[in-house]
């Protein structure tokens, strides 16, 4: 494998950036749940996704613009910057506006809209066709473990600790746990530092792109992003089995920022040791099927693994609704991690043999405005009052599950075009 320093050095930053951020995007839906203010939460996460239709389209033109690592270097500074001057005010005040709360998730929000486009161009930058399923997998691997060790951090940082542990099996006396909850200005300060090591380490990746790129500056913005329309325009297949198979990515982001907390709350009626268990679960399914794809699963067709992986979204999303019991619920997420983060891995791969390294940024920009939209619509269908009613909010996991059952069923009607795609790739890539 090529550049193996320089992918070692660009997992590890991302890795420790990463961690503070599971934390911080778990702890803010949850501070508005606690305080039972998940409606204007809702309105937030509505008014950032809206605003992020514009950002992903520039975030594009950027990616495919400018040095990569730049841009990693650029991002990371800037919003190291913003959450820490937020969590220096929180430390001066002693407490946090909801304005600067909500800031500093749209900050961390938008960064994940031009973070992964780069980070996965990047990788496939400098890797060799022949490396994309592994480098992508190894991506995930990363990434997950990154947020298990979050997950499992919050649930102490949230909930606090205050138990004794009887260790009379090994003669000793009993030893008092006791962590205090952390304030959000804490975790926030935790959240920046990361961002200004991940900097500094960024600063050290030394590579060789694989092929020389034959892009930059090749007019202005609309015309950078007109070649990302077009090329869309053309592989109308390509486009709605991107489409389709964002379905998982597109119902995990709504179920994880707006459906979450409010189910664990008041259908399962627990606190936030749930929600940092069932994260946790989550991404332990993540990190499995990151093992997985890179061994049986990638001996199957592309499409029948993304379709596989949609149904099987479809099949936890259903049992939430008619089975309400936590450790369902656990498993449940353990189940959609697996799905989210297979699916990504075939998606990105597929992506990789098919659009010139180029035009990546631009027409992941095309696809972030397509999945947006729809995010969109489902954030301000859930903040209607009729899901803050008891045990409504159970209905969201009906409603998310048909929209993949739908996505589904239309690349199974597709399979045998998208098989004949998959044979292309495969013969380009011998």
């Amino acid at each position: 494998m090529k550049n193996k320093s320089a992918l070692l050095l660009l997992f590890i930053a991302n890795a420790i950036s990463g961690f503070a951020q599971g934390l911080t995007m778990l702890s803010i839906p949850w501070y508005f749940a606690e305080k039972n203010e998940s409606p204007m939460f809702f309105i937030f996460y509505g008014l950032v996704t809206l605003g992020s239709l514009f950002w992903g389209l520039y975030a594009g033109a950027l990616v495919d613009g400018f040095n990569r690592k730049d841009v990693f270097l650029g991002t990371n500074f800037i919003e190291g910057l913003i959450i820490l001057s937020i969590a220096s005010l929180g430390f001066k005040e002693g407490t946090l506006p909801t304005s600067l709360i909500v800031m500093v998730f749209a900050t961390t929000f938008f960064g994940y809209i031009i973070h992964y486009p780069n980070l996965y161009a990047f990788a496939q930058e400098i890797s060799d066709p022949k490396d994309y399923t592994k480098v992508t997998s190894l991506i995930e691997i990363v990434g997950q473990a990154t947020v298990i060790a979050s997950a499992a951090i919050g649930v102490f940082l949230l909930g606090g600790v205050d138990t004794v542990n009887n260790l009379d099996f090994l003669g000793l006396d009993p030893i008092e746990i006791k962590v205090e909850p952390w304030s959000l200005h804490e975790i926030f300060l935790m959240d920046g530092i990361t961002y200004i090591i991940s900097f500094i380490m960024i600063i050290f990746i030394r590579y060789k792109p694989v092929k020389n790129l034959a892009h930059m500056d090749e007019g202005d913005l609309k015309e950078r992003l007109k070649s990302g329309y077009d090329f869309l325009m053309k592989n109308k297949l390509v486009t709605i089995f991107g489409v389709c198979s964002y379905s998982i990515f597109v119902v995990m982001l709504v179920e994880r920022f707006t459906v979450f907390q409010g189910y664990v709350k008041k259908v399962l009626i627990e606190e936030g040791t749930v929600l940092s268990l069932s994260e946790m679960m989550y991404a332990f399914g993540s990190l499995l099927a990151g093992f997985l794809v890179g061994g049986m699963l990638q001996k199957m067709p592309i499409p029948k693994s993304i379709i596989f992986f949609i149904f099987i979204t479809t099949l936890g999303l259903f049992t939430c609704v008619f089975i309400q019991d936590n450790w369902v619920f656990c498993s449940v997420s353990f189940m959609l991690g697996i799905s989210n983060a297979g699916s990504r891995i075939f998606r990105i791969t597929y992506l990789f043999m098919l659009v010139p390294n180029e035009l990546t940024g631009r027409v992941n920009s095309m696809f972030n405005v397509i999945t947006t939209a729809f995010r969109l619509f489902f954030i301000m269908l859930f903040a209607l009052p009729f899901f803050e009613k008891g045990v409504n909010i159970s209905y969201a996991y009906l409603i998310l599950g048909a929209f993949t059952l739908a996505a589904g069923l239309i690349l199974i009607v597709l399979y045998k075009k998208l098989l004949v795609l998959t044979e292309k790739i495969a013969d380009a890539s011998e």
